[in-house]
């Protein structure tokens, strides 16, 4: 690259014209050249390499914010990460689907921790107040305690 951009300046001519000099130098197999050739030919691969890597990486960073941004319920949690940070009892609450259990599990826990809980089940999307009542098409008597957990 070095002996290129010196011949090119010191012959005052555009670039493309010093190729042919330049790949005349390599078939007479001048070790100094061939060797100055393949560090180069080296150090562009690896360039290429790396910025392929990052292209690629920030594509998939953007993929998976993307998918992230369409899993976000209506408070704009994502369910994924709330189902992850619950509680183990409540956790099962959700994968057995048992309300009972849940309301259980809910009623055991300080009210404060309970309610940030079921604040963030709702915010995510885990948890629908109303679904059952839109389902049935009747008012619950229990208010949001009758709720069906929603698959996460």
């Amino acid at each position: 690259k070095q002996w290129y951009q010196r011949r090119v300046r010191a012959m005052k001519v555009p670039p493309i014209a010093c190729v042919g000099s330049f790949f005349d130098k390599i078939q007479v197999c001048d070790d100094k050249y061939m060797q100055g050739f393949n560090n180069e030919l080296e150090a562009f691969i690896g360039r290429i390499i790396r910025r392929a890597k990052e292209k690629t990486d920030k594509l998939v960073a953007e993929y998976e914010a993307e998918e992230r941004q369409k899993r976000l319920g209506p408070g704009g949690l994502d369910p994924q990460e709330v189902y992850e940070e619950l509680p183990v009892e409540l956790q099962q609450c959700f994968d057995s689907k048992d309300i009972q259990m849940l309301q259980d599990v809910l009623v055991s826990m300080e009210p404060k921790e309970a309610e940030m809980w079921l604040k963030k089940c709702i915010d995510s999307g885990l948890w629908v107040p109303g679904a059952n009542d839109a389902a049935s098409g009747e008012p619950s008597a229990e208010g949001a305690t009758e709720q069906e957990p929603t698959d996460s």
